[in-house]
């Protein structure tokens, strides 16, 4: 008896990204065996003409291009002797053109009988661009803006972290595209290589107590209230209640005043 086993799991990746897996072959039979299977993908996806790809990884490899409207298979074939084996490194190529909730199911057919691998769907991805170094929030607002003009809505979100000069994180469908509307923005320079997983930035979108980020002995500007422009020294932090306690510098008597951790602004840590 032949037997085959497959090592692709079920994925969520970008648009025109490859998702490689093996296919094992064992002949588990007393006597050669020859013969073939099919590697076919059922595809799901909102413009039916969109091609996704079949390729066989290795040197004069064979490609198949497949689409709801073009149900081509990639044929493996094998010839095995006793106790033989053979390993063949395949990949999936998911489209430029695909959209969101778009998905695919790799399939092997042998015999006339089928069995379902594993399934990709198409998500957005996420890149890093590098920028001016302190020009970061108006490059992303020009290229919210231009994005908005000209209608492209494969572009989701841009994210700024305050702390992180330099560079930008694009959330988009199609990398790209998105690189050639960066070629028409000034201070946005290139995309780096590979992207980001959200797990990478999500520190950047949850949002943090104020008071995180304050310590007794930071010096503080008041940003609201009747001492607004003051500047004072944390004296006290009551994280639960996300106050702080403060002694403002100006003033002829020392008299603390609590106020909450978001009215004011840090100037500087005490050393």
């Amino acid at each position: 008896m032949v037997k085959w086993t497959c090592d692709g799991k079920d994925s969520e990746v970008g648009t025109n990204k490859k998702v490689a897996f093996n296919l094992v072959i064992e002949n588990d039979e007393p006597s050669e065996k020859e013969g073939s299977v099919d590697i076919t993908l059922d595809i799901h996806e909102q413009k039916e003409e969109i091609e996704w790809f079949v390729i066989e990884e290795q040197k004069r490899g064979k490609q198949v291009a497949i689409s709801p409207k073009n149900q081509d298979v990639l044929k493996i074939q094998y010839k095995l002797k006793p106790k033989e084996s053979m390993v063949r490194p395949l990949s999936v190529e998911t489209p430029k053109g695909g959209e969101i909730g778009d998905y695919a199911i790799a399939v092997l057919k042998e015999d006339g009988k089928q069995a379902n691998l594993f399934t990709i769907k198409v998500k957005q991805t996420i890149i890093v661009v590098k920028t001016t170094i302190g020009q970061e929030v108006k490059i992303a607002r020009d290229i919210g803006l231009k994005a908005r003009i000209e209608k492209h809505d494969y572009l989701f979100s841009i994210l700024v972290p305050p702390d992180v000069k330099g560079y930008i994180f694009i959330e988009t469908l199609y990398p790209d595209r998105t690189m050639a509307l960066l070629r028409t923005i000034r201070g946005a320079r290139n995309m780096i290589a590979g992207e980001v997983q959200l797990s990478e930035i999500e520190n950047y979108l949850v949002s943090k107590p104020a008071v995180e980020s304050l310590g007794v002995g930071n010096y503080v500007e008041v940003t609201e209230g009747p001492f607004k422009g003051e500047k004072a020294r944390i004296t006290h932090v009551d994280t639960q209640k996300d106050e702080i306690t403060l002694e403002l510098q100006n003033a002829i008597v020392p008299i603390p005043l609590t106020v909450k951790a978001d009215s004011v602004k840090l100037l500087e840590k005490e050393v």
